[in-house]
């Protein structure tokens, strides 16, 4: 998994609690403290060991949990990729742009792990939004998290709503981004 998640998911736990807790969940979970760097590749088993022991100990649900982070996630990925996302467009551009954005990720940074993602404009101000990874889980919060960030990084009131998900038996998660 790209060093980008496993570095805001220690921030972001960091943010919402303290050091010390950090380092209690990295102690319950059994990885090792490790100094997340945003440009290199990290095993799925320590994001997974930490969602899963953060979600023991706090009063949220996974789910969440996972789309609060993609909410604070989406920021860190806009600005780290950047060059491919090309900052003249809206929110709804963008999005209808993701599968050729996330191709052009994957093609430099071998990044072998990264989701299938496609964005279908369904309106004006209102695109599908598909993701299907080949991951053992399927992170469909953290995905609708994402959507929602980024609709607060590009200044836009947009509802985000999950119509398919893997976890309910469909073959992909699907999301609408509309605008209010």
């Amino acid at each position: 998994m790209h060093g980008i998640i496993h570095k805001t998911l220690k921030e972001y736990v960091i943010a919402k609690t303290d050091e010390e807790t950090w380092g209690a969940i990295v102690d319950q979970a059994d990885i090792e403290p490790t100094l997340y760097l945003p440009v290199s590749s990290y095993d799925d088993a320590e994001v997974e060991a930490i969602l899963k022991t953060l979600s023991s100990m706090a009063v949220q649900k996974r789910r969440q949990i996972e789309r609060d982070l993609g909410r604070a996630l989406a920021p860190e990925l806009l600005s780290t990729f950047s060059a491919h996302v090309r900052g003249d467009g809206d929110l709804f551009e963008v999005l209808e742009r993701l599968e050729s954005i996330v191709e052009s990720v994957d093609t430099t940074t071998n990044a072998n792990a990264l989701p299938t993602v496609s964005g279908t404009r369904e309106s004006a101000d209102c695109v599908r939004v598909t993701y299907c990874t080949h991951r053992e889980r399927c992170y469909c919060g953290l995905a609708q998290g994402i959507l929602e960030g980024m609709a607060n990084v590009f200044e836009t009131e947009a509802t985000v709503i999950e119509t398919a998900c893997v976890a309910d038996g469909d073959e992909t998660c699907a999301f609408r981004v509309e605008q209010d």
